[in-house]
């Protein structure tokens, strides 16, 4: 006789054993990795590839950003970005040393790394010594600064004119050295420092031998000469092959002109020369009123009046009788009304032009508010009240290009301005509804609003309420002679079809132990159109589609299972090599060796046996139906004998 009361002993763990032999392909195939920080729920906008993605979630580890899916994932800290967008972190490239009052307001404004590259340093060693020393919210890193450079040779005086060969060679091995020490560039500042001249050609020879940017605040900056010197750089440019960038543009060499500045430059641009531009979203400068700005004239070459300057940090304004006694106090004032808006928004629509804030708030205020407020300025007012960019151009503007133009300097910036796996994790998470400055010229301390929460090196350094306590995670960012980052290198791929040539494919790459190549290097070698919506969605020629961060694919009208995710990386949308046969049209057979992919095209039967193949490849991968009722008839039988024994 059967023992009913053995069954009902062991008859939980019966169906315990049977729901984890039903329930493995489901377990196994879930996501249980941990990641330090994810964030959730937000809109991630990655302006190396132009996608606006929803519905996304982002994994972070240690420094570094390594998924970016659909799929749910958990963190040690999460954070729910739900109405708030995801941009990398703003890259502020002419502003100034970062110094403790200044660099939070940097933060509050959504800024990751500040570059000291209008100005910079004479002793590029002793400078990152001492704010590594210190510790900095943000990445920080500098230029090599040739005014200060120039003191020990010619002195202080700012029309001393070096001329003597020896001198010049003095200056170029200086700036060399400091370059070799971590200095990411050369500044100049011709209209404070009209003496140079005769070092130029020199120091832009060392800057095309080392490929560093050379970064200009041009001789004029007056309507009648200002594209003058817009025409001067151009032409060291020419001269030399350097890396030409001229800073604030909208306040020195386009004022009055900018159409005209704006074309000199897309022109020179088009023939051959690397050049750039940036801007500050302000119609008003301000400079020291005792440099050489005010010299005799500059009323009429700024228009403007004593009264249209106001002295940062108060709302003192100047007038004739006091102008003198103000030039003594080495005071900076604002120029009111000294720029045309309409220029700076030509600025802004020229996709080229960047944003640098040209400053940073020093403890005493006396500062311009572009210091605290230039980046929330350009999200509140220029985006969402003005109109006049988009967010993704913003975003690119703030971000993407001020990386890009540093990257042939220093290598971090091919990790920074961009959401991709492998890219480091200086992130910007802000609302765009609320986003906007708040510094004026009499209170240029105010903090900007609508930044909710800031990402240096992988650390919340930022968060609903306000800066987080006792973190520095800030990096130096220096030359490739000191920071010995190693470019990733490609592996040697190649696609053959049938009898057609073989062709190199670019940009192969090992990520995380699989093989990832570009998508459109491949599909487009077989002439099949690939349509990216931006929205993570891509569509395959007529039947294929597939998602970033996302398993699931369609081929024709089959629900297919990727090996690996589509991933964004290196500014592409990246596809695991092993997935390629599976989103081929059926008439295709796919070969993959060491370092070929070798495609045959096959007729319509071959196709239908290679389809019924798959497909049987595909069921043996899913938990069979049989294993399914077999379980149910399992549970079953030993429920209705439960129940008999109960009689």
């Amino acid at each position: 006789m059967m023992n009913f009361n053995l069954i009902k002993k062991y008859m939980s763990s019966v169906l315990i054993i049977v729901l984890i032999l039903n329930l493995m392909p489901l377990y196994t195939s879930a996501d249980n990795e941990q990641y330090h920080i994810v964030i959730k729920n937000g809109t991630i906008f990655n302006p190396s590839t132009n996608h606006e993605l929803e519905g996304y979630n982002l994994g972070i580890k240690g420094e570094k950003i390594v998924r970016i899916t659909k799929e749910d994932i958990s963190g040690e800290e999460e954070i729910d970005a739900k109405g708030l967008y995801i941009s990398p972190g703003f890259i502020d490239l002419i502003s100034y040393d970062p110094n403790y009052v200044g660099i939070r307001l940097k933060v509050l404004d959504g800024v990751t790394s500040n570059l000291a590259m209008h100005g910079g340093t004479e002793d590029a060693e002793k400078w990152y010594n001492a704010w590594e020393k210190n510790g900095v919210l943000t990445n920080f890193g500098a230029s090599s600064f040739v005014t200060r450079l120039r003191w020990p040779i010619v002195g202080y005086g700012v029309d001393a004119e070096m001329t003597e060969p020896e001198d010049i060679e003095k200056l170029v091995e200086a700036v060399r050295k400091n370059i070799e020490a971590g200095a990411l560039g050369i500044s100049f500042s011709f209209e404070y420092v009209p003496g140079v001249k005769h070092e130029v050609i020199p120091l832009l020879n060392l800057a095309k031998e080392y490929n560093v940017p050379t970064f200009y605040h041009l001789r004029y900056s007056d309507g009648d000469k200002g594209l003058e010197g817009i025409q001067e750089v151009i032409d060291y440019g020419k001269e030399t092959g350097a890396i030409i960038h001229i800073m604030h543009i909208n306040s020195t060499g386009g004022t009055f002109h900018m159409e005209e500045a704006l074309q000199m430059v897309k022109d020179a641009r088009e023939d051959g020369l690397d050049i750039t531009a940036c801007v500050y979203p302000y119609d008003y400068w301000a400079t020291y009123i005792d440099s050489a700005r005010f010299r005799p004239g500059w009323q009429d070459r700024f228009r403007i009046t004593y009264e249209d300057l106001q002295i940062g940090g108060t709302d003192i304004r100047i007038t004739k009788d006091t102008f003198d006694k103000y030039r003594m106090q080495h005071l900076l004032v604002a120029a009111h009304g000294s720029m045309p808006e309409e220029e700076l928004i030509m600025c802004l629509e020229d996709p080229d032009i960047m944003i640098g804030s040209d400053t940073i708030i020093e403890p005493s205020g006396n500062n311009h508010p572009r210091g605290a407020g230039t980046y929330s300025r350009i999200f509140g007012k220029y985006v969402r009240e003005d109109k006049v960019l988009s967010t993704m151009d913003a975003i690119k503007k703030v971000s993407y290009l001020p990386a890009k133009r540093m990257e042939s300097a220093a290598p971090q910036m091919r990790y920074k301005g961009r959401i991709e796996i492998g890219a480091d994790a200086d992130i910007t998470i802000f609302n765009p509804n609320t986003i906007i400055d708040k510094a004026t010229v009499k209170d240029t301390s105010i903090p900007s609003i609508g930044v909710e929460y800031v990402i240096i090196n992988g650390i919340i350094v930022k968060n609903k309420d306000g800066i987080v306590k006792g973190v520095h995670p800030g990096k130096p960012i220096k030359s490739y002679f000191v920071d010995k980052i190693p470019e990733k290198e490609t592996l040697p791929f190649s696609i053959k079809l049938d009898d057609k040539n073989e062709v190199k494919l670019d940009y192969v790459y090992e990520v995380n132990g699989e093989i990832f190549f570009p998508i459109d290097q491949v599909f487009k070698y077989l002439n099949i159109p690939v349509k990216d919506n931006g929205n993570g969605e891509i569509l395959l020629g007529d039947n294929g589609q597939i998602e970033i961060g996302n398993t699931k694919a369609n081929v024709g009208n089959k629900e297919i299972i990727l090996n690996s995710e589509p991933i964004i990386y290196k500014s592409n949308v990246y596809l695991n090599m092993e997935d390629l046969e599976n989103l081929l049209p059926e008439d295709y057979n796919v070969e993959l060796t060491n370092e070929k992919i070798l495609l045959k095209y096959i007729g319509v039967e071959e196709s239908f046996e290679k389809e019924k193949d798959t497909e049987k490849e595909i069921n043996n991968k899913k938990p069979m139906v049989s294993t399914y009722i077999f379980s149910i008839f399992i549970i079953g039988f030993v429920l209705i004998l439960f129940k008999k024994n109960q009689k």
